[in-house]
């Protein structure tokens, strides 16, 4: 059956991207039918602009962006901010004290760097749920010495305070941070958290670009397979999860593709968009 969708928004990885990092065919040939059909077509990841950025521009994805999952709303063409939500400057100092207890690494992400202390800089393979995994794109990294530099490049900055820890630390470490104030704790797997401003989300973000464009959420379709995109898909007309997303995320969601290498994003779009079969 055919669905009236105007706007798709869609997680790269673990969605857009198979395990290496590439672009399945099948989606480069979906977002070039959305283009052609007038149907919008934006990411939306964890990623900041630099490590998004060339991503975005292979799939033909030309538009927004949304970024440091759902914190902010980047123009593709000028780069221009549409939307942001960071962390209060005033907050990010007590919040990375708090971090840094119950944390190995600390990072702070922001639209356009990441920042870290030099010893909270880990060399070496890039692991992510206990695998070691290929990375792409830009990482403009800003490093540091001390706690003070750290906190002074930090506080005007903090989009996602990112935050690796056991998962039995997560509700002690979000505990402590809720006395600061009223932030986000989410998660891609249990490996590492984000904190971010309250409302913070990639659903909210989802709202706001909807807005953007005129359309309403009934003509919105959003893919993803982790705990952070559970708020774009529920939020969403047509949530979709990958075969490969954590439970909860599959709980979410109205529909289930195939895995992230079989390109189920647009296999999903050409069945329930433009009705065929690949």
């Amino acid at each position: 059956m055919k669905r009236d969708i105007k706007l798709i928004v869609t997680d790269l990885d673990g969605t857009f991207l198979d395990d290496e990092k590439n672009i399945p065919q099948i989606n480069i040939d979906a977002v070039r039918a959305c283009k052609e059909a007038g149907i919008h077509i934006c990411p939306a990841s964890a990623r900041n602009w630099p490590s998004l950025e060339d991503i975005a521009q292979e799939a033909g994805m030309t538009e927004y962006c949304l970024i440091c999952n759902g914190v902010a709303i980047l123009d593709a063409a000028t780069q221009e901010v549409q939307y942001r939500n960071r962390v209060a400057p005033q907050a990010v100092e007590p919040l990375a004290r708090i971090a840094m207890k119950y944390g190995s690494r600390v990072q702070v992400m922001g639209t356009h760097r990441m920042i870290a202390m030099s010893s909270m800089v880990k060399h070496g393979p890039h692991m992510h749920g206990g695998k070691v995994v290929r990375m792409r794109g830009r990482r403009m990294l800003h490093q540091v010495d001390t706690f003070e530099e750290f906190i002074e490049a930090a506080k005007d900055d903090c989009n996602v305070l990112f935050v690796w820890l056991d998962h039995k630390d997560h509700l002690p470490m979000y505990t402590e941070m809720c006395e600061v104030g009223d932030f986000e704790l989410s998660a891609a797997d249990e490996d590492h958290v984000y904190v971010m401003a309250r409302d913070a989300t990639k659903g909210k973000a989802c709202e706001i670009l909807a807005g953007l464009y005129g359309i309403r959420p009934d003509q919105v379709m959003a893919f993803g397979d982790g705990k952070n995109d559970i708020p774009m898909l529920r939020w969403a007309g047509i949530g979709v999860a990958m075969e490969n997303a954590m439970e909860q995320t599959k709980d979410a969601a109205d529909y289930v593709t195939c895995t992230n290498n079989e390109g189920g994003v647009g296999k999903a779009i050409f069945r329930l968009i433009f009705g065929e079969e690949r």
